[in-house]
């Protein structure tokens, strides 16, 4: 079961279904689909889905391309499309806009892992440093007990 869905997703990111959103000038945008050939002429039982980004708003058409390839005009506007800065989703309704607009209380800001993170990894680096010290001390403390040996201070 398990290694059913991942060969079929080694063969959905091996060739498979592309997708991109085209804003227009005017507003709104196309989706493009485009699913190679391979994957409609055999006999699937899985269901392809493709998700709407979430700053693609206004779809305002949904165009599916079966083709190896982008035909080269859209394949043009899908690299224009991603070389544009994108633009932040608009805010819905005037409530909103209030809501956003009121000062952050300490109440509501998101609180960062930044100092637990830099703690632990300080942690770590003088761990590592402990037990390689230890290491060290050892290794010197068992070539000074095989020398005595060797000399014969010490019986084995």
């Amino acid at each position: 079961m398990i290694v059913e869905y991942v060969l079929l997703v080694a063969g959905l990111l091996a060739t498979g279904i592309e997708a991109a959103y085209v804003p227009q000038d005017g507003g709104g945008g196309e989706y493009l689909v485009r699913v190679e050939p391979d994957l409609v002429r055999n006999a699937s039982p899985y269901q392809f889905t493709s998700d709407v980004p979430d700053d693609a708003r206004d779809v305002r058409r949904v165009k599916i391309y079966v083709a190896d390839n982008w035909p080269p005009a859209v394949e043009r506007s899908v690299i224009e499309a991603a070389q544009r800065p994108r633009r932040p989703a608009p805010v819905a309704s005037t409530a909103a806009r209030l809501v956003d607009a009121q000062p952050v209380t300490a109440a509501a800001k998101v609180e960062r892992p930044w100092p637990w993170l830099i703690g632990s990894l300080i942690a770590l680096f003088l761990s590592l440093g402990a037990n390689a010290y230890l290491g060290m001390l050892l290794g010197a403390m068992r070539q000074r007990y095989i020398e005595g040996v060797q000399r014969g201070y010490v019986r084995a």
